[in-house]
Order: C-alpha cells, then structure tokens, then sequence
C-alpha cells in the first residue's frame, strides 16, 4: 500500500481513537430545538439543512461518514450566538438520502454550492473539516462569488495512489475489497455507526454501502491541482492538529499555494481538533472571520 494511503488510513483510526472520548450524538450535540430544518433539492439530490442563529451565515461542511450535527457538536451555538450557522449534510451522509450515483468531492462542491445559491445567503464563510475542507477550497475555486472567506482543516490535495494502483484498486476480488472495508469500519469510533443508524434515512444497513462509495472517493489520485490554489481569490485559514493525518509538510504546501492564506498548527490534536479543542478552534476560526481590529491580516 502506498505510504500516504496507509498513514492516511492508520491516522484516521488513530485520531478517531481520540474522538472515541467523546460522547454520541445524543449526549453530545446540542438540543436540536430552535432552529429550521429542511431539505434542498439540488442536481437530482435531496441535501438535509439545518440553520441556526442570525446574522452573516457560516456554512458548516462535514467530514467522511459523520454529518452535521455530531461533527459541529461543539461550534454550533458558539458560532450561532452571533451568526447565522448553517449545516449541509451530504449525499448519503446523516439525513441526506444516498440514491444511484457515485461520490466525488466535485459532485458535493456542486452541490452545495447549489444550496448556497437556494437560500440566497451568498457570499458565505465556509468552514470545512476533512472531506468538508477538500469541498470548500473546490467551492472556492469554481464559485468565487459564493465565498467571503473559508477555513479548512485536515484538508488534502491528493491520496498519494497513481491513476494505476487506484484503476488496479477497482478490481479488487469483491472479498479483498469487503475485507478493506470491514478493517476501516471497524477502526472507527462506535459512535460513527449508531449516530449513522439513528438518522439516516436509508437504514442502518447501508453503512457499508455509504463507506464503499467514501472509499473509492479517498483513493482517486488527486483532489484539487496544486496549480489550482491560486486561482482561490478568498482568504483562507489552513487548518491542522500537529498530529492530523495529513503530514505539515502537505498541509504547508496548501497554505503556500493560496494568495490569501493564513496557517494554524493546533498543537496537541489530530484529526479530531474541533471535538478534543474546541476552544482554541473555536477562538481561531472567529478571530480569522471577524478579526478585530488588531487582529491578524491574510498575507
């Protein structure tokens, strides 16, 4: 396997361990109560939202195989106390229905982008985790005028797979692949999987359907084209734990890229920042979007 594959896969596990800590969905999210919550049709799909607060909106993007609500648990009201949050669940993620087609990080930049433009809330500030981050920085570059400004954490530009390992990975013996699969489920914390369970509206069942379809997403050898950073004309704040899965070199090779980019290493986290260190995150983010007077500047 190659080197960046495993350490993406083995780090996932790790930092998820550390998320483990952390309480399910209904212990550990806020009280759903309060806020509007309904579906946008978009390009042939039916995306969950989920808004909160007022004031200049903040659209909130999810990571890999959780969703809104239990990856935002501890930004929600923080944010929504003086802005107006909004949540997207993906296709197939958390109360988004899954339904006949593939994923790839360009169909949900799309997507919501799509949404964004329902609602009418453009420019937006977008903060993404993960696969949410990957999103963002595509929205960014193919929709510029949907985006004020955006922060990105544990985001990657590329797998580390050749378009050959990842076409020799598509014919994988259907058991070789199931075993893979089993392995990366397995590694996740439980909560992944009930909080799926509870909420999803294709059955608890379809968890590893979900998790195929993210797997041949995470494998395709490139996100977005190192060249293509600098086409992102709004500020960025590049997010990462010190120990987060993709390595500072990576991560400092997005901050160089962007014409507007500022850097945070959250020392003491993983992947898992926005639940192990909410209030450094939290303060981050803020200061970045409504930096005070003093505050810092996008170089």
């Amino acid at each position: 396997m190659n080197h960046f594959v495993r350490g993406f896969l083995c780090a996932i596990l790790l930092s998820l361990s550390v998320l483990a800590a952390s309480d399910s969905l209904a212990d550990n999210s806020a009280d759903r109560t309060g806020g509007a919550h309904h579906y946008v049709e978009v390009n042939g799909a039916k995306l969950y939202t989920e808004s909160f607060g007022r004031g200049a909106p903040i659209v909130f993007l999810h990571g890999g195989m959780i969703f809104f609500d239990n990856n935002y648990a501890k930004q929600r009201d923080y944010f929504a106390a003086y802005r107006r949050v909004i949540g997207i669940d993906q296709r197939g993620h958390g109360h988004s229905a899954d339904g006949p087609w593939t994923l790839s990080y360009q169909q949900m930049a799309d997507d919501t982008a799509a949404v964004i433009e329902k609602l009418g809330v453009g420019p937006v500030d977008i903060v993404g985790h993960s696969d949410g981050a990957n999103i963002g920085l595509l929205i960014a570059r193919d929709h510029p005028a949907l985006v004020r400004r955006l922060v990105v954490s544990g985001a990657n530009l590329r797998s580390g797979l050749s378009a050959e390992e990842v076409r020799q990975r598509s014919q994988w013996p259907a058991a070789q692949l199931a075993a893979k699969l089993q392995t990366i489920s397995d590694g996740f914390p439980p909560w992944f999987r009930t909080d799926y369970a509870k909420v999803s509206p294709d059955g608890a069942d379809h968890w590893m359907t979900l998790l195929a379809k993210s797997y041949q997403m995470w494998i395709q050898p490139v996100v977005i084209e190192p060249a293509d950073l600098k086409k992102i004309s709004a500020p960025v704040l590049v997010m990462a734990g010190d120990t987060d899965f993709t390595s500072l070199e990576d991560t400092a090779e997005i901050y160089r890229g962007l014409r507007k980019g500022q850097l945070i290493i959250v020392p003491g986290t993983g992947h898992g920042m926005f639940l192990k260190s909410p209030d450094l995150v939290n303060l981050a983010i803020r200061e970045f979007l409504d930096p005070s007077e003093n505050g810092p500047t996008a170089r």
